[in-house]
């Protein structure tokens, strides 16, 4: 089965991470990670590097560790802790390499997390609208930035908005607001969460097809005329559907 996917001449995304969580796994919070997916993600991902992390939960702070697995020019990272592998990118170009490389981390993890199900699904984009001193209501939608493009508080330093809701599957965070560069350059940052939760190994790529969708959607929604003009003309991607 196929399905067309939007694709771009340009995207604001500045970060891209799918966070795959199971139930724990105490043994991979160690020095060394699970040598079957080390072994697995050796060639698309050599470099190597062991982070210590500091969490504060209920009040108390808890250490653990995460297992860092990046590729050559460090622009695609995996990160396994004791509950959760993810993929990360800063070089986001099209969904259905995001897709590709996912299916890949998921079937290199199967033996390790040795679960037939995930708890939690989550797909993150974080998109930099350089819009700098243009009208931003020409940038994004209105409905979201009356308050700073109406003029009526004067040049507005700082503005940030926090929304989540429900949908079909799951849930949504979606933070959006001002962002001031070292360089003096303004821009507005659009950061969309969406997550499932119970989701069986075998269905997660259907699922992540499912919270993309829905962020392109909202993503779409908020974008004003001259973002979508500089996102340049789209084409469609085929891509095919299958499991894992």
């Amino acid at each position: 089965m196929s399905t067309q996917v939007v694709h771009f001449e340009r995207n604001f995304i500045r970060t891209a991470v799918c966070e795959l969580r199971f139930p724990t796994l105490f043994e991979i919070d160690k020095d060394k990670p699970p040598l079957s997916l080390a072994r697995s993600l050796r060639k698309e991902y050599p470099m190597y590097e062991l982070q210590d992390e500091l969490n504060v939960l209920a009040g108390r702070p808890t250490k653990s560790r995460a297992h860092l697995f990046t590729s050559r020019k460090s622009l695609w990272k995996v990160s396994l802790r004791s509950s959760a592998i993810s993929l990360e990118t800063s070089r986001y170009d099209s969904f259905p390499e995001f897709r590709k490389r996912l299916a890949f981390i998921v079937e290199a993890a199967k033996e390790t997390i040795d679960s037939d199900f995930f708890t939690r699904v989550g797909l993150r984009y974080i998109n930099a609208i350089p819009f700098n001193d243009e009208d931003i209501g020409t940038w994004i939608n209105p409905s979201l930035v009356g308050v700073l493009s109406d003029g009526a508080y004067g040049r507005i330093q700082e503005c940030f908005q926090r929304l989540t809701g429900l949908t079909p599957f799951g849930g949504y965070l979606f933070q959006h607001g001002l962002e001031q560069g070292e360089s003096g350059k303004t821009g507005y940052i659009l950061d969309y969460d969406f997550y499932c939760e119970e989701i069986a190994v075998s269905n997660v790529l259907d699922m992540v097809d499912e919270l993309h969708s829905a962020e392109y959607s909202m993503f779409s929604r908020a974008l004003g005329d001259r973002a979508k003009e500089y996102l340049g003309p789209s084409t469609l991607q085929k891509r095919e559907k299958s499991n894992v």
